[in-house]
């Protein structure tokens, strides 16, 4: 008869890893928005585009002019001087909206650029922070967040902000980088992972 062999017992199972548990929230946008890194690139965009908007404002102060002109000469201009006011109008408006539809897409090409480079240089950070902290999940409740409610104490923003700028440091611009008025933070659709 041959001897039956018992089944190998199977091995014991290696002390299982704590398996993370807790949740952390952080509003991403605002975070990379609120980073020295972020505040600068905000500011020189606001350098950058400031120009643009006040020639924006300006052909559009012209074309409304233009229009009073000939709202209030219709009565006694003549019909040529009103269609060519009219035509003015017209082309200038038409360059207006091509002004302000490619300066509206250099700022959107620049805003997305600075805001992946912010997300790019941001993750790692927030990948160490979340495994060194033990979280199962950080869960962006910025912008269009399915997100309800959180407790307060789950958000994460202001150490990310912190081990942001300790992570990059930016340097000091010269004076005149510092009197620039104040800016709206870049708001760029952030794409979760």
């Amino acid at each position: 008869l041959a001897h039956a062999q018992a089944p190998a017992a199977a091995p014991a199972p290696a002390a299982a890893a704590a398996v993370p548990t807790k949740v952390a929230v952080i509003n991403l946008s605002e975070a990379m928005a609120r980073t020295k890194e972020g505040t600068k690139a905000a500011a020189e965009i606001n350098s950058k585009f400031g120009p643009k908007k006040a020639e924006f404002d300006k052909r559009q102060a012209d074309i409304e002019q233009l229009t009073d002109r000939l709202n209030k000469g219709r009565a006694t201009m003549s019909d040529d001087a009103q269609k060519q006011l009219n035509t003015d109008i017209q082309n200038k408006g038409k360059d207006l909206k091509r002004f302000g539809e490619d300066s509206q897409t250099e700022m959107d090409n620049d805003e997305a650029k600075i805001t992946q480079d912010l997300q790019m240089k941001m993750f790692p950070i927030l990948q160490n922070y979340a495994i060194q902290s033990n979280f199962a999940v950080v869960i962006d409740v910025g912008q269009q967040s399915p997100v309800l409610w959180y407790a307060s104490a789950t958000n994460i923003t202001d150490v990310m902000v912190a081990l942001y700028d300790q992570a990059h440091p930016v340097k000091e611009d010269a004076p005149a980088a510092k009197t620039a008025a104040p800016v709206a933070p870049p708001k760029p659709p952030v794409k979760k992972q």
